[in-house]
């Protein structure tokens, strides 16, 4: 794979976080959140990309471990047994499984949400009148049961801060690695930086 093309592979993964805010902004902008058909379409739009920009790392991990992987179907456990059956381990892959399934996490929070709405139904949520939360939207985790007991706006807001952080760390440190192992250098492409 050429340079070109591991760019457009990152490319996704960034389109994926933009269009995530795209859907963010459209519900900052509605003010009320009274759970219509457009504000519950924007919000399992925002998951399911947010979720797609996680996604789309793990090809970029594919071929920087070069594990020779289909992009098409490609998940953390597939990704884990490749490079198992390798000899090899990845410190990103790792670190995404963890917080995956940490349930306290904001990525586990985001990825049971997103499940349970492609899957089952929307996202259960609580309307707050009145109070100290007076016009927040809380949502539920559908897994553990628990609110997220902030407005969901501004949790929204930060869990696709935290993914592009995350990203944007993981890649320099799978692109250093892959750098200093002359056995992944034989697969992969020549890598000029994240």
């Amino acid at each position: 794979m050429d340079d070109k093309s591991l760019q457009n592979l990152r490319s996704r993964a960034d389109a994926k976080l933009r269009y995530a805010e795209i859907h963010l902004d459209e519900l900052k902008a509605l003010g009320i959140l009274g759970g219509n058909e457009f504000d519950r379409a924007h919000q399992e739009s925002f998951l399911y990309h947010l979720l797609g920009a996680k996604d789309a790392f793990l090809i970029e991990l594919n071929i920087y471990y070069a594990c020779g992987l289909p992009e098409t179907d490609l998940a953390l456990g597939k990704l884990r047994t490749a490079l198992k059956e390798n000899g090899k381990t990845s410190a990103e892959l790792a670190e995404l499984y963890t917080l995956e399934n940490d349930p306290d996490s904001w990525l586990s929070h985001a990825k049971e949400m997103r499940d349970h709405s492609t899957h089952v139904a929307s996202v259960p949520r609580a309307f707050h009148i009145g109070g100290d939360a007076h016009g927040q939207v809380w949502l539920l985790n559908p897994k553990t049961g628990r609110h997220i007991e902030r407005h969901f706006v501004d949790e929204f807001s930060e869990w696709v801060s935290n993914m592009r952080g995350l990203l944007e760390r993981l890649r320099v440190s799978a692109i250093s690695t892959m750098r200093s192992n002359p056995t992944l250098q034989g697969d992969a492409p020549n890598v000029v930086g994240p």
